[in-house]
């Protein structure tokens, strides 16, 4: 206690509130009076520190409410940039696929006068490509004249990877005449069976891989379709064409093609049901570029 008081003494705080009369005596009695002022004055000199002390808590507190709410707006305008960025990589998304759309368009209507054959032997050799697709084409229509099957180009290109190692290189050609073109290719689907002189040979429309790729997303409509014995066709850009009762209904996406079926009613007919193409295998496909 007189340890206390003293240090309640010395302080100049202290000091203040002791006059010369009351000073704490340095040696003798502490009185009750002495004890009492010494304490007030060590009240007094908390109840300072701990104002300071709180003064200073608050202004850190205030400058943390200003740095969050900083933090806050940053956070807002980041969030705000977010949105943007994201609604401008969507119309960049819309416009590449449209852009797409219109490379792989203008790649098939490059190959519009095309034909792929798969199956030609090996045994065939480059310098006879000619004569073999001319021999081909006459076999399956017979009745266009010699002059007219005339063929700008043949050659073979590389393998599917989904073929085996011993199937053939599939050869493409360019026919000088469209029209001729699509002679061959709709006799080719149109036989129940495939040509005797050319068993091993199936005939197909050149397309992109672009376009490839799309129809293959295509593929459990075009199931569902053949099952049903719908007809549907191609169109390019790769839309799928439907005829229903007189109308006529394009669809560029699955999905879309797919809610379109689900509200037709199961398993109906609405058309005879489509020829079968070469090899046996039913086919009720359109392969136009026009």
């Amino acid at each position: 206690m007189l340890a206390s008081a003293h240090y309640g003494a010395d302080s100049p705080d202290a000091s203040s509130h002791l006059t010369q009369r009351d000073e704490i005596p340095q040696t003798g009695h502490l009185t009750i009076t002495h004890f009492e002022r010494a304490m007030e004055a060590m009240s007094a000199k908390l109840i300072r520190t701990w104002q300071s002390t709180a003064d200073q808590i608050k202004n850190e507190v205030r400058e943390l409410s200003n740095r969050t709410a900083s933090v806050e707006n940053d956070c807002q305008d980041l969030k705000t940039a977010q949105t943007g960025i994201s609604e401008n990589l969507l119309t960049l998304q819309q416009r590449m696929e449209a852009m797409e759309g219109k490379l792989a368009d203008y790649e098939d209507r490059a190959r519009r006068n095309n034909l792929r054959l798969r199956g030609v032997p090996e045994s065939v050799q480059p310098d006879d490509l000619q004569l073999y697709v001319r021999g081909l084409m006459h076999a399956y229509a017979p009745d266009i004249p010699s002059d007219m099957l005339l063929v700008d180009r043949v050659h073979r290109v590389p393998k599917p990877k989904h073929l085996p190692d011993s199937a053939p290189r599939d050869v493409v050609l360019r026919a000088h005449y469209y029209h001729i073109k699509e002679l061959v290719l709709r006799a080719h689907r149109s036989r129940q069976e495939p040509h005797e002189d050319y068993p091993s040979v199936l005939i197909m429309a050149d397309l992109s891989a672009a376009t490839l790729r799309r129809r293959r997303d295509f593929q459990q409509v075009t199931t569902e379709l053949r099952d049903r014995g719908i007809r549907y066709r191609w169109g390019f850009p790769t839309k799928l064409i439907l005829t229903k009762n007189g109308e006529t209904k394009l669809f560029s996406r699955p999905e879309d093609a797919m809610n379109e079926l689900a509200r037709w009613s199961p398993r109906s007919k609405q058309s005879a049901p489509p020829a079968s193409s070469a090899h046996g295998r039913k086919s009720t496909r359109t392969d136009r570029m026009d």
